[in-house]
């Protein structure tokens, strides 16, 4: 089922507050609204902004793309893309997803538009920068919240996306799920709450980062506030100060990777089994790019093992993986006092620019009524939020690095990873500078 969507909240520049600091600020801090509010958003954009993209998998998704990043680096062109899943509209339109793509002529001022062509179509791109260097550049950060639960372990044996043993921090090796399924618990017994079910996610790491990711993730753990006069405190005890932080200590530990090549899987399954098949870990697989008709599907796709030969692989040789887990109990409540009509009549509606796209909590296994997501709005009110546009939705985003080695070549993915961490945001500002004219926009500014 596709998922719904919502609109974001926009959020005003303080006074006084430069955009250096507030990007650092927006990078870290949770969103201001959780679950967003029915609504709609548009915004206006030069004819060349307007680009075909490739169908989503499976090609009955509808998908809209946006150009996030481009530039050049040894003659080749790079380009990061976002993309948002569109929601189900079978039950509204007749047709599982609406997006429509039109054609207009101008007359002038005065005169009305002549409509030239319309098509109903499942899949486009949007360039948030344009190529005309009067335009600026584009300025954003990443915000996913989540806290590590351990530091990246090298993988020593996987198979598509099953992962069956990585190194432990003594050398020696070990069952996959090992280490997560310890560490689990301490997670809940820190913050006093019981063993739950609960989601974990896993950053696939790059071998020539895990020197840094590991280096941030000590960091981390060492400037952690102190708790009372004794300020030694051993790893264990550190870990657990991190993960009963009130409210979290929200990191760039993932968006940071991501934007240097990592990529994020939830964890589907782990532990358990027996023989050959204990201590297994199941992460959401990348799909390879084929279709399998139903007379070529491997026999006994039932069995893990034998799935994951049909399955891109999700660890390269040499790659580490790290633990992460969202505190849910935290944003839930932060986001049920932020979806409030009195709050966001209060909220400040002026220089709420730029671009925010971002993921909410699934309502699909909640029961209608129980969950706040699903309340009616008990007022009409109307809010208007001027120089902002932005969607929320309930399935993940997909970040894309596409790659063209030569002007006339097409463009492949290089690099590609799914963010659907509730409450996390992608936000962009538009900066009207002056780049010399050059046709090389920059890196991407990913914090």
């Amino acid at each position: 089922m596709a998922p719904r969507q919502q609109l974001p909240v926009g959020r005003a520049f303080p006074i006084g507050a430069s955009l250096e600091e507030e990007i650092s600020h927006r990078t870290t801090e949770p969103p201001m609204a959780g679950t967003g509010f029915e609504g709609i958003a548009y915004a206006m954009l030069p004819a060349a902004a307007s680009v075909s993209s490739t169908a989503p998998l499976p090609s009955d998704h509808g998908a809209i793309d946006f150009v996030i990043a481009e530039h050049t680096a040894d003659d080749k062109v790079f380009c990061d893309t976002l993309r948002l899943p569109l929601a189900n509209t079978i039950f509204h339109t007749g047709r599982p997803t609406t997006m429509t793509l039109s054609t207009w002529k101008t007359h002038g001022k005065a005169e009305p538009l002549t409509l030239l062509s319309q098509s109903n179509i499942s899949h486009h791109s949007l360039r948030l920068l344009g190529h005309d260097p009067s335009m600026g550049h584009i300025i954003s950060t990443l915000s996913i919240p989540l806290l590590p639960l351990t530091v990246p372990r090298r993988v020593e044996e996987c198979m598509g996306n099953i992962i069956r043993r990585i190194v432990a921090s003594d050398g020696e090796i070990v069952t996959a799920s090992s280490e997560l399924e310890n560490v689990v618990p301490r997670f809940f017994r820190s913050r006093g709450q019981p063993a739950q079910a609960t989601t974990a996610w896993a950053l696939v790491i790059p071998a020539k980062l895990k020197k840094t990711i590991s280096e941030k993730t000590d960091q981390l753990l060492t400037t952690l506030p102190t708790e009372g006069k004794d300020s030694k405190t051993n790893r264990e005890e550190s870990w657990e100060r991190l993960w009963r932080s009130d409210p979290p200590v929200w990191n760039t530990l993932v968006s940071k990777a991501l934007a240097k090549g990592a990529r994020l899987h939830r964890v589907l399954s782990g532990g358990g089994g027996w023989g050959k098949k204990a201590g297994l870990l199941s992460l959401d697989p990348v799909p390879a790019k084929v279709s399998l008709s139903a007379g070529n599907l491997p026999p006994m796709l039932d069995d893990p093992e034998d799935f994951a030969s049909t399955l891109i692989p999700v660890v390269r040789d040499g790659d580490s993986i790290q633990f992460f887990i969202s505190p849910t109990s935290n944003l839930t409540a932060e986001a049920g006092k932020s979806d409030s009509l009195e709050r966001l009549e209060s909220t400040d509606k002026t220089k709420t620019w730029g671009w925010e796209l971002g993921t909410v909590p699934s309502t699909v296994d909640s029961i209608p009524g129980e969950s706040w997501q699903h309340a009616s709005p008990a007022s009409k009110h109307v809010t208007l939020f001027r120089g902002g546009f932005g969607a929320l939705t309930e399935g993940g985003l997909t970040l894309t690095r596409h790659l063209k080695a030569n002007q006339g070549d097409k463009a492949r993915s290089v690099d590609m990873t799914t963010v659907d961490v509730p409450f996390s945001r992608f936000w962009a500002v538009d900066v009207a500078e002056d780049r010399g004219g050059s046709d090389d926009v920059g890196e991407p500014d990913v914090d």
